[in-house]
Protein backbone atom coordinates (compact mmCIF):
# COMPACT_ATOMS: atom_id res chain seq x y z
CA UNK A 1 0.00 0.00 0.00
CA UNK A 2 1.44 3.36 -1.02
CA UNK A 3 1.65 6.20 1.50
CA UNK A 4 1.63 8.87 -1.22
CA UNK A 5 -1.58 10.88 -1.23
CA UNK A 6 -3.15 12.39 -4.34
CA UNK A 7 -2.20 16.07 -4.84
CA UNK A 8 -5.60 17.50 -3.84
CA UNK A 9 -6.27 15.05 -1.00
CA UNK A 10 -7.67 16.74 2.09
CA UNK A 11 -7.78 15.28 5.57
CA UNK A 12 -10.47 16.56 7.87
CA UNK A 13 -9.09 16.69 11.40
CA UNK A 14 -11.68 17.00 14.12
CA UNK A 15 -11.21 17.72 17.77
CA UNK A 16 -13.85 18.34 20.38
CA UNK A 17 -13.36 22.10 20.04
CA UNK A 18 -12.74 22.67 16.36
CA UNK A 19 -12.56 21.26 12.88
CA UNK A 20 -9.98 22.19 10.26
CA UNK A 21 -8.75 20.94 6.95
CA UNK A 22 -5.24 19.59 6.84
CA UNK A 23 -3.32 19.26 3.59
CA UNK A 24 -0.38 16.93 3.09
CA UNK A 25 2.87 18.88 3.41
CA UNK A 26 4.02 20.49 0.18
CA UNK A 27 7.57 19.61 -0.75
CA UNK A 28 9.28 22.56 -2.39
CA UNK A 29 12.35 21.98 -4.53
CA UNK A 30 15.13 24.43 -3.65
CA UNK A 31 17.90 23.11 -5.92
CA UNK A 32 18.54 26.68 -7.05
CA UNK A 33 20.16 27.43 -3.68
CA UNK A 34 23.15 25.27 -4.63
CA UNK A 35 22.74 25.35 -8.40
CA UNK A 36 21.66 28.79 -9.70
CA UNK A 37 20.94 27.32 -13.16
CA UNK A 38 17.95 25.49 -11.63
CA UNK A 39 16.19 28.79 -10.76
CA UNK A 40 12.72 29.10 -12.27
CA UNK A 41 11.11 32.42 -11.35
CA UNK A 42 7.57 31.51 -12.44
CA UNK A 43 7.59 28.10 -10.75
CA UNK A 44 8.88 29.63 -7.51
CA UNK A 45 6.17 32.28 -7.54
CA UNK A 46 3.36 29.77 -8.05
CA UNK A 47 4.83 27.44 -5.40
CA UNK A 48 4.94 30.26 -2.84
CA UNK A 49 1.32 31.22 -3.59
CA UNK A 50 0.24 27.58 -3.10
CA UNK A 51 2.32 27.25 0.06
CA UNK A 52 0.83 30.37 1.64
CA UNK A 53 -2.71 29.32 0.75
CA UNK A 54 -2.22 25.79 2.11
CA UNK A 55 -0.34 26.62 5.28
CA UNK A 56 -1.92 29.88 6.33
CA UNK A 57 -5.39 29.17 5.04
CA UNK A 58 -5.50 32.61 3.49
CA UNK A 59 -6.17 33.79 0.02
CA UNK A 60 -2.71 34.78 -1.25
CA UNK A 61 -4.01 37.25 -3.83
CA UNK A 62 -3.74 40.26 -1.49
CA UNK A 63 -0.09 39.25 -1.06
CA UNK A 64 0.59 38.96 -4.80
CA UNK A 65 2.53 42.22 -4.96
CA UNK A 66 4.77 41.12 -2.10
CA UNK A 67 5.21 37.69 -3.68
CA UNK A 68 6.13 39.35 -6.99
CA UNK A 69 8.68 41.59 -5.28
CA UNK A 70 10.07 38.61 -3.34
CA UNK A 71 10.46 36.64 -6.56
CA UNK A 72 12.16 39.59 -8.25
CA UNK A 73 14.62 40.03 -5.36
CA UNK A 74 15.45 36.32 -5.37
CA UNK A 75 15.97 36.57 -9.12
CA UNK A 76 18.51 39.37 -8.51
CA UNK A 77 20.19 37.30 -5.78
CA UNK A 78 20.47 34.22 -8.03
CA UNK A 79 21.82 36.27 -10.94
CA UNK A 80 24.50 37.72 -8.66
CA UNK A 81 25.36 34.21 -7.45
CA UNK A 82 25.83 33.14 -11.08
CA UNK A 83 28.21 36.03 -11.74
CA UNK A 84 30.18 35.44 -8.54
CA UNK A 85 30.50 31.73 -9.37
CA UNK A 86 32.02 32.66 -12.75
CA UNK A 87 34.15 35.67 -11.78
CA UNK A 88 34.78 35.21 -8.05
CA UNK A 89 34.25 37.47 -5.07
CA UNK A 90 37.18 39.77 -5.86
CA UNK A 91 37.11 42.13 -8.84
CA UNK A 92 39.72 44.28 -10.55
CA UNK A 93 39.13 48.02 -10.74
CA UNK A 94 40.98 50.95 -12.37
CA UNK A 95 42.22 48.84 -15.29
CA UNK A 96 43.51 46.13 -12.93
CA UNK A 97 45.45 48.49 -10.66
CA UNK A 98 43.27 47.85 -7.61
CA UNK A 99 41.18 44.97 -6.42
CA UNK A 100 38.13 44.89 -4.21
CA UNK A 101 34.96 43.03 -3.47
CA UNK A 102 32.79 42.22 -6.44
CA UNK A 103 29.89 44.59 -7.03
CA UNK A 104 27.74 41.47 -7.36
CA UNK A 105 28.48 40.67 -3.72
CA UNK A 106 27.11 43.99 -2.50
CA UNK A 107 24.06 43.74 -4.79
CA UNK A 108 23.33 40.19 -3.60
CA UNK A 109 23.74 41.24 0.03
CA UNK A 110 21.18 44.03 -0.38
CA UNK A 111 18.81 41.68 -2.22
CA UNK A 112 19.17 39.09 0.55
CA UNK A 113 18.25 41.68 3.19
CA UNK A 114 15.15 42.64 1.18
CA UNK A 115 14.28 38.96 0.69
CA UNK A 116 14.35 38.38 4.44
CA UNK A 117 12.20 41.45 5.13
CA UNK A 118 9.59 40.36 2.59
CA UNK A 119 9.62 36.77 3.84
CA UNK A 120 8.98 38.03 7.38
CA UNK A 121 6.09 40.16 6.12
CA UNK A 122 4.59 37.11 4.37
CA UNK A 123 5.10 34.88 7.43
CA UNK A 124 7.58 32.64 5.62
CA UNK A 125 10.43 32.66 8.14
CA UNK A 126 10.42 30.10 10.98
CA UNK A 127 10.05 32.76 13.66
CA UNK A 128 7.17 34.47 11.90
CA UNK A 129 5.05 31.42 11.19
CA UNK A 130 4.90 29.99 14.70
CA UNK A 131 1.29 29.11 15.31
CA UNK A 132 0.40 29.65 11.64
CA UNK A 133 1.97 26.68 9.86
CA UNK A 134 1.16 23.40 11.53
CA UNK A 135 2.63 19.99 11.08
CA UNK A 136 0.33 17.38 9.53
CA UNK A 137 2.14 14.27 10.71
CA UNK A 138 -0.12 11.78 12.50
CA UNK A 139 1.88 12.24 15.70
CA UNK A 140 1.47 16.02 15.71
CA UNK A 141 -2.26 15.75 14.95
CA UNK A 142 -2.69 13.34 17.90
CA UNK A 143 -0.72 15.71 20.14
CA UNK A 144 -2.84 18.66 19.01
CA UNK A 145 -6.05 16.73 19.73
CA UNK A 146 -4.70 15.74 23.15
CA UNK A 147 -3.72 19.31 24.00
CA UNK A 148 -7.14 20.58 22.87
CA UNK A 149 -8.64 18.65 25.76
CA UNK A 150 -11.99 16.92 26.08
Amino acid sequence: MSSTLPPNFQIIHRTAKKQRQVFPPKVLNCDWLTSPEAWDKEKFSSNIVEFIEETQGLNAYPDMVLIGVLTHQIDIYVECARHMAQKGLVADFNNGVTTGPSLYFSISDKALNRIMQIMKELGLTPGHRVGVVRSTTPESLKMEAFLAGP
